[in-house]
């Protein structure tokens, strides 16, 4: 089967009957089925690109010439992981060839997705990727493939994932994603042989804002209590809100409980700094417990409940942050 230069087949054949068997007339047959699929391809607007059994393109539309900015010219009979991005290239060429071998021997359509492609400009973008064989004749096949911008998609999935992992109010993790961040720490420090702290803070005497001075001035005091925090310890560190005035800060590669204990007090004394919030000073404080990985629980619920349990006696004590003290 032959494609002139621009991926379309040669034209102007009539669809006359011929004698089933002449070589010459099987093979105007032929073309005319391959003219009539290939207009079609060129008159939708989706991308679609076909290729030979060698994964060459000899087919590109005019939605691919969109999505990709390369003329019909410049990119038929091109490989096409031309059309992938150079520094993924080799790995989404073996994918590609893979989904091309299985459509061949099963005439199944498959279905790939965030393959990193480049534009002609040197645009990176994500695609989603349809591919089918076109069955032309016994010995003459097409793999099309309908190529669609994840982009929008793979933002909304971001969006949606993030929303659900954070906190509305103040955008700090939630209790979801502080639970997957917890168990994460707890392998990496039973990985590296050292401890992990749970700090769990409460605020004192914040219902009495809300009531005085409204549920506005409230939160926005939660967003200025979750700043100063972020502000307050390191990178390595998860601040989270789990809700109400609750906040759950994890610590990461520290040696000792002592080392959590002065984390603790790092944060009593920030937030002993009066709050201007809404032109009003407002000054708040904190009672903390603490519990220390695997000292006090080998896993998140446990090391939760236990610092839990730490920040209510320290709520009572009205004081320093609490080590959680395993009962006698």
């Amino acid at each position: 089967m032959s494609m002139n230069g621009t991926g379309d087949p040669p034209t102007g054949h009539q669809d006359e009957p011929a004698s089933g068997n002449d070589p010459n007339a099987a093979a105007q047959r032929l073309i005319r089925q391959v003219d009539r699929y290939v207009r079609l391809l060129h008159i939708t607007h989706e991308a679609i690109v076909c290729t030979d059994d060698d994964c060459n393109i000899v087919v590109f539309n005019q939605g691919a010439e969109k999505l990709f900015g390369h003329t019909r010219k410049e990119i038929v009979g091109q490989a096409l992981t031309t059309l992938v991005c150079p520094r993924y290239r080799q790995t989404d060429k073996t994918r590609l060839a893979a989904l091309t071998r299985i459509a061949h021997e099963s005439r199944l359509g498959f279905k790939t997705d965030r393959v990193v492609c480049q534009h002609k400009s040197g645009a990176r973008f994500p695609v989603d990727i349809s591919l089918s064989q076109t069955a032309l004749s016994d010995r003459h096949r097409l793999y099309t493939l309908l190529i669609r911008d994840a982009s929008e998609r793979l933002l909304q999935e971001h969006q949606m994932t993030y929303q659900a992992e954070h906190d509305q109010l103040t955008d700090l993790p939630n209790r979801t994603l502080l639970n997957e961040r917890l168990g994460a720490g707890i392998a990496r420090a039973d990985r590296c042989q050292r401890k992990l702290g749970v700090v769990y803070l409460d605020l004192d005497d914040f219902k009495p804002v809300n009531d005085r001075y409204g549920h506005e001035t409230g939160d926005c005091l939660l967003q200025a209590v979750a700043k100063r925090l972020r502000d307050t310890m390191r990178q390595t560190d998860t601040v989270s809100r789990i809700g109400g005035d609750e906040f759950i800060i994890c610590l990461e590669q520290i040696r000792d409980e002592q080392g959590a204990v002065a984390a603790a007090t790092k944060i009593i004394h920030a937030l002993q700094q009066p709050f201007l919030i809404l032109g009003q000073p407002i000054t708040t404080s904190a009672s903390i417990g603490i519990a220390i990985y695997p000292d006090h629980g080998e896993d998140a619920t446990t090391l939760l409940r236990h610092a839990d349990q730490a920040m209510y006696i320290a709520k009572a004590k009205d004081g320093d942050p609490v080590l959680y003290q395993a009962p006698d």
